[in-house]
């Protein structure tokens, strides 16, 4: 860790991210790479153990620079973005392939340095949402401090889990506040990049953090993509059937109101089903 490049965190906030298993369409992980795009960064640290990860599923890349070849090894970025209003340390990289406790104890050591006032994982599920329609963000913790703080539910969740589950529960049992942040996306356009997907986790972060992180810097993207999918909506009458009738059943929902129990529902679905694949 690089302690020295640290120096005084003002009201830290930790947000972690893992491509694979959790992130549907990449978008939770695309969300901190974009957030890392966006502003100056420093980087703090990384791990990058090679205990962790298969290099046979995990595959190394081959780049190259003006000093010749070289290779990135898959690794767990740490970074540090200083906003006006407080200090963002960013945790991403891909889901680890083994020795996840191990790992899990590894990166809750390294955030409890920072002491952070809180800990946020964020995941990507698919679902029925629509993609014409706002993409539903849901939020569960433990913490009693950040449910009233945050308007946070309580996840009720018991089932098969994927790292953002082991890390959020080790974050729990060493006393870190801590939340886990969903977003909802298409299954009929899980193909990465989802940048109305980020916009969402972004747009939510920005309101649980009261920061600015410059989600309006998506709309032009957003607004490609809608676009995109309508086009290959508008050539398949079958796909465009199927899609109004998603979108039929979700503005009956969005007049009932959502609760937060059909959210959680929607969310302990996927990740049973996603156990099944």
């Amino acid at each position: 860790m690089q302690q020295n490049l640290i120096g005084h965190l003002r009201k830290p906030a930790v947000v972690v991210a893992f491509s694979g298993w959790n992130d549907a369409g990449n978008a939770a992980s695309d969300t901190l790479m974009h957030l890392m795009s966006q502003h100056p960064t420093t980087e703090i640290g990384s791990i990058d153990d090679e205990r962790y990860f298969d290099f046979q599923v995990t595959r190394p890349l081959l780049r190259r620079s003006a000093d010749g070849p070289w290779i990135q090894w898959p690794h767990i970025s740490l970074q540090l973005i200083r906003l006006p209003e407080r200090d963002l340390i960013l945790a991403v990289g891909p889901e680890p392939n083994q020795l996840w406790r191990s790992f899990a104890h590894d990166l809750v050591t390294r955030l409890r340095s920072y002491s952070p006032d809180v800990v946020i994982l964020l995941g990507a599920m698919l679902s029925d949402s629509p993609h014409s329609r706002p993409f539903p963000i849901a939020m569960y913790t433990w913490d009693e401090g950040l449910k009233g703080a945050m308007n946070i539910e309580e996840l009720t969740y018991e089932g098969p889990t994927g790292i953002t589950g082991v890390v959020n529960q080790m974050l729990i049992a060493e006393g870190l506040p801590c939340a886990s942040m969903w977003v909802s996306i298409p299954h009929y356009v899980a193909t990465p990049p989802n940048p109305k997907g980020q916009a969402a986790l972004l747009e939510r972060l920005e309101q649980v953090l009261r920061v600015d992180l410059g989600s309006r810097a998506l709309a032009p993207a957003t607004r490609e993509w809608v676009q995109a999918v309508d086009e290959l909506r508008a050539e398949d009458p079958e796909v465009a059937e199927y899609i109004e009738q998603l979108e039929e059943a979700r503005d009956a929902t969005d007049a009932e109101g959502a609760t937060g129990e059909s959210i959680a529902a929607e969310f302990e679905k996927y990740l049973r089903d996603q156990n099944g694949h």
